[in-house]
């Protein structure tokens, strides 16, 4: 099968996560799975991903947020625990959803904040900077602020372990 690079695609942390806009069709999945990329976390609450033909070494998570709004902080522990174990496997993570911006950058910077120890800020300028464009509301900003604290504090309590 043909495989067609999503629009938006690229990755965050090479072989280990990535983030796209939505993908409308079966060649942008086998350009994921051609990438080595597992598992795709799918932020749309409108649609959902076609993945006919596409092989069993492949999974589609629904995390169903609506557009421009943030995630709950159950969605991001269960989007990092989910790149936690996919990078075990040896595979990559892709998230989306409709233009791989807003809450797919959201995630990625809380992504920053848990493995990479950065903060809020940095988080975001980091992938704002790889992904312009990127967490496109206040809301969407506050809840990676409200994510790093929250991380602090799991973490000064030794419970930084998902």
């Amino acid at each position: 099968m043909a495989s067609e690079i999503p629009k938006n695609f690229s990755w965050v942390e090479e072989n280990v996560l990535a983030g796209c806009a939505f993908p409308d069709k079966i060649a942008n999945v086998q350009y994921l799975v051609d990438n080595n990329i597992y598992s795709l976390v799918s932020l749309t609450a409108e649609k959902e991903v076609v993945r006919d033909g596409i092989t069993d070494e492949f999974e589609v998570i629904r995390v169903p947020i609506r557009d421009y709004t943030p995630p709950t902080m159950k969605q991001v522990e269960q989007f990092l625990q989910i790149v936690k174990k996919t990078k075990a496997r040896g595979k990559a993570t892709c998230i989306h959803c409709a233009h791989g911006l807003g809450r797919t950058g959201t995630m990625l910077a809380c992504y920053f904040v848990q493995a990479h120890g950065m903060t809020d800020t940095q988080a975001i300028e980091h992938v704002r900077s790889l992904r312009p464009g990127s967490i496109e509301t206040a809301e969407q900003e506050a809840l990676v602020a409200e994510f790093y604290g929250y991380w602090q504090d799991k973490r000064s309590k030794g419970e930084d372990q998902l």
